[in-house]
């Protein structure tokens, strides 16, 4: 069931370009409400920093809107009187309200278009300006950069045209608000970033005398990622961005050593690839960007990696039995290697996908042990000539 909060707003009395418009009607009725909600990203549920589709109270958004005699038509004159400019929106007291009262005007239309989070100058949260909204354009973020370790969740609202008091206070006739018993403006947020999960898993064959393999994966990167865009709604591909200029490389190391089980002790039948992947358990928030793809060896200043650190270690039948015995582990070998991001399928990042990576270790080679049989060429040796005489 979709969850919804109330959006409880105030108005002004005047219009931009010194038009005024009646808002007299300022009756509890007519306050300016709201019903927020957020769009599942593609794959599978978010995990952080939102669940689901619930809009998050502690993070207020900005709210631009219009007036209009007639409906939206999505004409640059449907933008001439500015009904609110850049408004936080934040949650107080059970309501989302803006710091001034808004309320529906008695005549004509109010289109919404919303972006979370609010910024007031442009100098947070990763924006180098204030986001602009154009008819043909949709939302703008321009030269957007993400900001290290914070895992912000840009997102843009669609646009809620043609709103009035009556459209917008009967429940029944707002999108979904009839289950959430709460009605308003829908605003139905979408993520404008990414996020970035990775799944393990240890897969192959056992030696015969090999009775247990782990592996501890110590440490996770990914290198030579674009952060810094420019955003445009209405694209159909809605990100660009410079990647000779602009990248960084990020941490997704876990908090503790990932240990994953080849053959367990009790066990040790022959183990094939199964989907028992496990998360590492850290997920970022990206820029959305294309992954370079070359038959060339591996960049390791430009390309797009992902870069692994793990130990496997190895228990023969032969070894001590007891984990405790330093000796228990026969084989301990450290490991670290680079794939390109662009395996497995994936050519692009894009806007609004929960994108899981699923990393196969195998702690062998894939081919299994053969022999060659030869034989070294005899080596001749030769005596000297040996006489042998009739009468010896």
């Amino acid at each position: 069931m979709k969850k919804y909060f109330i959006l409880a707003l105030a108005a002004m009395a005047a219009m931009a370009a010194c038009t005024s418009v009646n808002v007299k009607d300022e009756t509890p009725e007519s306050a300016i409400r709201f019903s927020v909600i957020n769009h599942l990203q593609q794959t599978k549920a978010q995990t952080l920093p939102y669940t689901g589709m619930t809009y998050p109270t502690s993070v207020p958004f900005g709210t631009f809107a219009w007036w209009t005699q007639n409906t939206w038509t999505g004409a640059a004159a449907d933008q001439s009187y500015v009904f609110m400019n850049n408004e936080q929106v934040a949650y107080a007291a059970g309501v989302w309200a803006p710091a001034s009262a808004y309320y529906w005007t008695k005549s004509g239309y109010i289109t919404f278009a919303s972006y979370s989070p609010y910024t007031a100058a442009g100098a947070d949260n990763g924006y180098s300006e204030i986001p602009a909204y154009d008819v043909t354009k949709g939302f703008v973020f321009n030269n957007y950069s993400i900001v290290a370790d914070t895992n912000v969740d840009l997102m843009y609202a669609d646009l809620a045209a043609n709103c009035t008091q009556q459209t917008n206070i009967d429940g029944s006739q707002v999108l979904d608000a009839g289950d959430s018993g709460f009605s308003g403006v829908p605003t139905i947020f979408n993520h404008a970033l990414c996020q970035l999960n990775f799944a393990f898993r240890a897969i192959g064959k056992k030696n015969p005398n090999v009775d247990r393999i782990v592996i501890e994966l110590s440490d996770v990167d990914i290198k030579s990622i674009d952060n810094k865009g420019t955003f445009t709604q209405n694209n159909t591909v809605r990100w660009a961005t410079n990647h000779a200029a602009n990248t960084t490389d990020y941490d997704f190391a876990p908090a503790s050593a990932l240990t994953l089980n080849l053959l367990d002790g009790t066990d040790p039948a022959v183990v094939a690839a199964t989907d028992n992947y496990t998360d590492l358990g850290v997920s970022r928030i990206l820029m959305p960007q294309e992954l370079l793809n070359s038959a060339d060896a591996i960049a390791t200043t430009t390309d797009q990696l992902l870069t692994v650190v793990y130990t496997v270690k190895i228990h023969y039948t032969s070894a001590p039995a007891d984990e405790s015995d330093p000796a228990y582990w026969a084989l301990e070998e450290n490991i670290a290697t680079s794939v390109r991001l662009n395996n497995g399928g994936i050519a692009a990042w894009r806007d609004n996908q929960n994108i899981t990576y699923r990393i196969s270790i195998n702690p062998y080679d894939t081919r299994a042990v053969t022999f060659d049989p030869a034989i070294v060429p005899w080596t001749d040796v030769y005596s000297t000539d040996v006489v042998i005489n009739g009468n010896n």
